[in-house]
């Protein structure tokens, strides 16, 4: 059976106790090669947690797609504004017929 290891105030704080991770030397290099492999196209992200990678991506017009084994790092993705300065992600349970123990994979997909 999977286990959350993300859940609760893990989640809530991962930005800020892992914040030299999100620094752009941290990230840019991964997103230059990432986004230069999508060409233009979409990207799959499997554990998207709370966007470290996939929203600079989506900034970049990137459409990311993404699945996360933890709902609470979803969710604070999902609270963090889009270029418009509203939420724009989109993230749903996995169908019932995924058959999954709990906690279930979430899905997600970031459009620019």
């Amino acid at each position: 059976m999977a286990v959350d290891h993300f859940a609760g105030w893990i989640a809530e704080h991962y930005d800020e106790s892992a914040a030299e991770m999100f620094e752009p030397a941290a990230v840019g290099p991964a997103v230059d090669l990432l986004a230069e492999l999508a060409d233009g196209g979409a990207a799959l992200e499997l554990g998207i947690g709370t966007g470290r990678i996939a929203l600079p991506l989506r900034d970049r017009g990137i459409h990311v797609h993404s699945i996360d084994l933890s709902p609470d790092m979803v969710a604070q993705l999902r609270a963090k504004p889009g270029p418009s300065g509203s939420p724009s992600r989109r993230a749903t349970s996995p169908p019932s017929w995924w058959g999954r123990p709990s906690p279930s994979p979430t899905s997600c997909s970031t459009r620019a």
